[in-house]
């Protein structure tokens, strides 16, 4: 019994740890189309990313690294039906897949166009499905909910470094990066 307890918890331990390769190891995203970037007006959601990124961003890394910081602090996930705009969500609190995916995805182009940095990086708001070790999970469920599930892509244009990440994954498994499938 002692032995057992003790594999289970060394088991635990090492997923716990390792979550992040064992998830994109395991899951994959396919890109099956894009979403429109919602450009920020609220003031409120302004002065947020002012806040957390008032010198100069430079680095890939920081620019996903404020844009999720603001968005898993924000909101809170519902599987309710709720807006997408971020102006909106600002208030609301409260988002879904679509709702992360856009309120991440308007941060980092706000700071990609505040710095002046269009040349160099772009974030794409990405429409995908999961596929389980290989099998499309998404045909398996009748409900709309289910239908897809968005995601962000940033690259630098320089590099070709690319980041992929799934904000509403970040906030509650502390998953920050992701894989993509190749099409």
């Amino acid at each position: 019994m002692k032995r057992t307890l003790k594999i289970l918890c060394l088991s635990i331990i090492v997923l716990t740890a390792f979550r992040g390769t064992v998830f994109r190891t395991i899951v994959k995203y396919q890109d099956i189309g894009n979403r429109s970037v919602v450009v920020i007006t609220n003031d409120e959601l302004i002065d947020k990313i002012t806040a957390k990124s008032d010198t100069h961003i430079s680095e890939l890394n920081e620019i996903v690294k404020i844009a999720e910081q603001i968005t898993i602090d924000e909101l809170s996930f519902t599987s309710e039906k709720t807006t997408s705009n971020p102006n909106d969500l600002i208030l609301s609190k409260k988002a879904n897949c679509v709702g992360y995916s856009a309120m991440f995805n308007s941060i980092a182009n706000f700071i990609i166009k505040r710095d002046g940095l269009q040349d160099e990086f772009e974030a794409h708001h990405k429409i995908g499905q999961l596929s389980l070790l290989g099998v499309n999970v998404h045909q398996y469920f009748d409900n709309t909910f289910f239908r897809d599930h968005d995601f962000n892509v940033i690259r630098n244009k320089k590099t070709g470094e690319t980041y992929t990440t799934d904000p509403s994954l970040s906030d509650y498994l502390h998953i920050s990066r992701i894989a993509k499938k190749n099409s």
